[in-house]
């Protein structure tokens, strides 16, 4: 088996014991949105989609994600939630791709009447990954078209330095104003020294902080909820036909295992929108270079010096069931396991600045001279480049006693994530190379003192 292999073999394996962990420990995801779900197929009615379209005129805010079949890629679902307040009931729309109308039909214009009403010049697109990438395998159906000229916010990379700013707050609160209620937290006894399953919620802000790892969905439901995402879903046949009035369904599925895909496909829309409900309430600004708008005159994604988010589903309602006791207060109890954690409400707004035009680079003409060096320059060379890139590898090092052989050591490390650049045994002192400060104060703390020994 090659080294690519066995990789591969222990990231499934470390995926596979993490959701055992998190089902084990956690609650399973509850929605905090109302919602009603609406397939888009052949058999969608055009009553419900003058609905939908007049619904999604009212609308300025969207979650959307999408699913494709495991193995061949190919496009089959498209997940679009309405952001309407809490207690509001929002339209879901799942949209099958693989069993649309025929393209001369009224349903379809319809349904491309819906798409260019959600992907409107002032709508909000609020993704968990670069939705541009995602959205564009889909644009052989002819429903919409890119580019989409919709603000696109990518929730994902708005989070780490959000979960990290929030945290920090946290910890520099007072014990007075932290909620004593026990019945608002989860409390988990996470392993210690095991980077792959459940640390402590400040060990693993500084884990994805400062290794530059990004936030997974579903570790940010755990770390901000204490709440488990399932996503044995994630690799799935996605073009069966999840509504089973579609003559052409397959129906060698059952039942259940289409409940299961329809709700995988619901909730992956629902917490994007119950993340981006927490930090958009919050007072800590999110990052602006993560919300793009194309500008239809240039072509150039840019972003708005103007945009503000003033909308009514971003402020709490005063008899919404959500807000019931934690709108009392200044802050509001967001879960983690073995600590207790709070946000504060608050509106924001995004402000961010448009991007500047680089300046060509200049060419020269001047055609270099040739210059040969001779083999005992070559060596001394050589050698002084290997002497300061090997210096260069213990810049940022971490010294621990040792009492085991070197591939011993290695295994160590690999078995808990630490990515070294150099190691190095000197009279029983073993000393670990690592890329930066960040990874150095991480590891510091991943990394016990007798671990070798």
């Amino acid at each position: 088996m090659s080294s690519k292999s066995i990789r591969n073999k222990r990231r499934r394996e470390n995926k596979f014991d993490k959701e055992l962990t998190y089902e084990s420990s956690l609650p399973p995801y509850e929605p905090v949105h109302k919602y009603r779900i609406y397939f888009l197929h052949e058999l969608t009615s055009l009553e419900d989609l003058n609905y939908l379209i007049n619904s999604s005129q009212h609308t300025k805010c969207f979650a959307i994600d999408t699913e494709s079949n495991y193995g061949s890629n190919d496009p089959a679902l498209i997940q679009i939630l309405y952001i309407q307040p809490p207690d509001v009931e929002s339209p879901m729309l799942l949209v099958e791709v693989q069993f649309l109308p025929a393209t001369s039909s009224p349903t379809f214009f319809k349904i491309q009447q819906l798409f260019q009403s959600i992907f409107c010049n002032d709508s909000h697109l609020f993704t968990w990954g670069d939705i541009r990438k995602e959205l564009n395998p889909f644009t052989i159906y002819d429903i919409f078209s890119m580019p989409i000229y919709s603000y696109l916010h990518q929730v994902q990379v708005q989070f780490k330095p959000w979960f990290n700013q929030w945290i920090k707050k946290y910890y520099s609160l007072p014990a007075d104003n932290i909620d004593n209620d026990l019945n608002d937290i989860v409390i988990i006894d996470a392993p210690t020294y095991d980077p792959t399953l459940l640390l402590p919620t400040q060990l693993m802000n500084n884990k994805k902080f400062y290794s530059g790892e990004t936030w997974s969905l579903q570790d940010a439901i755990v770390y901000t909820f204490g709440q488990y995402l399932s996503k044995r879903e994630t690799l799935r046949q996605w073009s069966i036909g999840l509504d089973e009035t579609l003559y052409t369904c397959d129906r060698s599925f059952s039942s259940n295992y289409r409940k299961k895909l329809i709700k995988y496909a619901c909730l992956d829309c629902l917490t994007v929108a119950h993340i981006n409900f927490i930090m958009q309430q919050s007072k800590i600004p999110l990052d602006m270079n993560y919300v793009h708008k194309q500008q239809q005159t240039s072509g150039e994604y840019t972003l708005s010096n103007t945009l503000t988010v003033v909308s009514d589903i971003f402020q709490l309602s005063e008899d919404s069931s959500y807000s019931s006791e934690q709108n009392n207060t200044e802050l509001v109890a967001v879960h983690a396991p073995n600590e207790r954690h709070q946000s504060p409400l608050h509106s924001i707004q995004l402000d961010c600045h448009q991007h500047e035009t680089e300046a060509p680079a200049l060419v020269s003409t001047t055609v270099p001279r040739s210059h040969k060096r001779s083999s005992i320059a070559k060596k001394k060379r050589n050698t002084k480049t290997s002497h300061r890139h090997r210096a260069n590898r213990y810049n940022y090092e971490i010294i621990r006693p040792e009492n085991m052989k070197i591939t011993s050591i290695k295994k160590l490390l690999r078995e808990n994530h630490i990515k070294y650049t150099n190691i190095h045994v000197v009279h029983s002192v073993l000393y670990i190379g690592v890329k930066s400060d960040g990874h150095k104060h991480l590891y510091e703390q991943l990394l016990p003192s007798d671990m070798f020994v």
